[in-house]
């Protein structure tokens, strides 16, 4: 039996708009991802085999599935029908990242599955194949794959790789809400006239202003912005209690990642961001230092 393995690192997004509706029903998006240090950890197992096969344990956390309901699980099986290979293939998933929370932790332990299988099997398939893969999987996964920080467009697959200068200090926290991200989607419908164009979202100068952070001219704060919390902080009162109390201790900027509902802080020293994480977690939220990786 031969084993792998590989470290899923959870994300955070510095900028997210949506652009447009799409005739399928899903959207659009123009965002900007960057990698933290709070991971997951992903071990997988291999024993050759004639029918290929998937078995799964998670640790930290009793409620995800085992099954192929479980994303990390449908990443192996379909590396391995891509590939036209039969492998028995166990997954030992080690959770840290909160589910569901706008940090692409089920998409990281997918994406570092496909990267643990493409090693053990010799490398079939080249960064381009890979991320193809990926991409069948879900949106943020081709990104997770490689991680850093990227530009990532269309549904969230097609990738521009910036500038990776940032080293920031930032404390992760949720207050154990829930968000479903088609509801999400649905409000920011109905809030930007289905992303007709006659509604702007206000993202443009932010962006800018990102790119300039990025190339070490200006500021991270001001280029930071999220559509999602027009629509997702007015239904999570925690959430938005977040955004505040990371201020109050210190957070140079607060603001949401992805469809929420999780808020990350910056800070200007790690000294500061502990500090914060242990008197949020003294406060019964979920919280987590992490750094730029």
């Amino acid at each position: 039996m031969r084993a792998v393995k590989e470290v899923a690192n959870a994300k955070i997004n510095l900028f997210l708009d949506v652009i447009s509706r799409r005739e399928d029903g899903f959207h659009d998006i123009k965002t900007v991802m960057h990698s933290i240090s709070l991971s997951d950890t992903v071990t997988v197992f291999y024993t050759p085999s004639s029918e290929p096969a998937v078995r799964m344990a998670v640790k930290g956390n009793r409620f995800l599935p085992t099954d192929d309901k479980n994303l990390a699980a449908r990443a192996a099986m379909l590396y391995m029908q891509s590939a036209g290979v039969s492998a028995t293939v166990e997954i030992k998933l080690e959770k840290r990242i909160p589910v569901a929370a706008g940090l692409a932790g089920g998409s990281s332990d997918a994406a570092a599955t496909l990267r643990a299988m493409n090693r053990l099997f010799g490398r079939l398939f080249t960064d381009r194949a890979l991320s193809a893969i990926a991409a069948r999987l879900g949106s943020d996964v081709p990104y997770c794959l490689y991680g850093k920080t990227a530009l990532c467009e269309g549904r969230g697959e097609i990738m521009t790789k910036l500038p990776d200068s940032l080293k920031l200090n930032v404390v992760v926290a949720t207050a154990h809400e829930h968000v479903a991200t088609p509801q999400a989607y649905s409000a920011l419908d109905a809030m930007y006239s289905s992303f007709d164009g006659s509604i702007p979202t206000g993202a443009d100068s932010r962006y800018g202003a990102l790119i300039s952070a990025l190339n070490g001219s200006s500021q991270i704060q001001n280029g930071l912005f999220n559509v999602f919390e027009s629509a997702v902080l007015p239904t999570c009162p925690g959430a938005s209690a977040l955004k505040v109390r990371m201020l109050e201790l210190g957070a140079s900027a607060s603001m949401m990642s992805g469809s929420g509902p999780s808020v990350f802080g910056i800070f200007d020293s790690e000294e500061a961001a502990r500090s914060a994480a242990d008197k949020l977690c003294g406060e019964g939220f979920f919280a987590s230092f992490a750094k730029s990786v």
